[in-house]
């Protein structure tokens, strides 16, 4: 089995593989939940089969394989760099996984928030009939959100930060668990700032479709890791306003 050696032998000298490998297995576990359970999408196969205060916990772990699915092929560059840059320092295993462990500390507490706003927004359509009536509407808000987001001034800086991985690692690296878990919070912290706003659509399109899944990470990972990567945020901004602007006026205007 020669050809599994050398995988295994690339996988440990390139942190990115690994976490490839990862990012793999959340988006098969995604496709069985939204396949395996007749299209209600894996938010809504969780909300049927858990009940009390399971059901809570069973949304943020699916949260969290939809945040590995997405968000971890955009870190590969970062975590790539640092491994070389821990190659030589005291401890590198645990710095790596330091920092890991801080990167996702982040999108965890996100998870929880996210799953608060969309445990609020679903009471809110359920109490509200204008709302309740008008689907379109609440989805068209969260693309217009999203669309504006893409040409402000904290989006650019973000961007720019993980784009720009050298940069951050020389203002930011420090050696040790303790610098490689601020490092990991820091680098999460601009990687969310890139990325709120579109990982909300997932809120108004209900946490459940494969298509959009797909495209966001598309966007997401250009954006953030490819050479001219910047020239499609504004394409996008784009298409979400005008996507989010006719949705909202169609759920204005064909709500009885």
């Amino acid at each position: 089995m020669p050809g599994i050696a050398s995988a295994a032998v690339r996988a440990r000298r390139d942190p990115g593989v690994a976490l490839w490998v990862v990012a793999g297995v959340c988006w098969v576990g995604t496709v069985w939940l939204v396949a395996g359970t007749g299209g209600v999408g894996h938010h809504g196969a969780v909300l049927e089969r858990s009940t009390g205060p399971l059901r809570l916990g069973a949304i943020l772990a699916v949260w969290l394989v939809m945040i590995g699915a997405m968000m971890l092929p955009t870190v590969v560059p970062m975590v790539r760099l640092f491994g070389v840059v821990t190659a030589r320092a005291p401890g590198p295993t645990a710095a790596r996984l330091t920092f890991l462990a801080g990167y996702l500390a982040v999108w965890t507490a996100f998870a929880v928030l996210a799953l608060l706003a969309d445990q609020a927004v679903q009471a809110l359509v359920a109490a509200w009939a204008w709302l309740a009536a008008r689907p379109d509407f609440l989805l068209g808000a969260t693309l217009v959100l999203a669309g504006a987001f893409q040409f402000s001034p904290l989006k650019n800086a973000c961007l720019t930060a993980c784009r720009n991985p050298v940069e951050f690692l020389w203002l930011n690296y420090r050696r040790g668990a303790a610098g490689a878990w601020r490092l990991g919070l820091r680098h999460g912290v601009s990687c969310l700032g890139c990325c709120w706003a579109l990982m909300l659509v997932m809120i108004g399109t209900g946490i459940g479709s494969l298509v959009w899944m797909v495209g966001l990470t598309a966007v997401m990972l250009i954006e953030k890791t490819a050479r001219r990567g910047a020239r499609l945020v504004a394409p996008v901004g784009v298409v979400l306003l005008v996507a989010g602007a006719s949705l909202s006026v169609s759920g204005l205007l064909g709500a009885p």
